[in-house]
């Protein structure tokens, strides 16, 4: 697997609602979950894209797992929300982040 894509990850602060830079420079593989969705939201057609984020494991990630509403996905200039965690197997080896915008 190639990792050739430049990532951040940032995390909440509750104290000062602030986004914070948690892990600055990850290389991902980068695919998407599905054809963007549109969806109605109060009247107006609204659009979201979803993205699988292929990284290598590291042990600060553990942290992400059961706390993705803390995290987010910084990536060409968007911000994916985080709604899975997946360590397959809990090899430690890649984990796969679903981000959502």
């Amino acid at each position: 697997m190639i990792y050739k894509r430049p990532i951040s990850i940032e995390k909440l602060n509750p104290g000062t609602e602030q986004w914070e830079t948690y892990l600055p420079l990850l290389h991902a593989n980068i695919n998407k979950k599905k054809p963007d969705n549109e969806y109605l939201n109060a009247g107006a057609l609204q659009s979201q894209a979803e993205k699988v984020f292929r990284i290598r494991y590291n042990p600060a990630l553990k942290a992400i797992d059961g706390n993705t509403q803390l995290y987010r996905i910084s990536y060409d200039n968007r911000y994916y929300n985080i709604v899975d965690y997946d360590d397959f197997e809990e090899k430690h080896k890649e984990v796969q982040l679903l981000g959502v915008t």
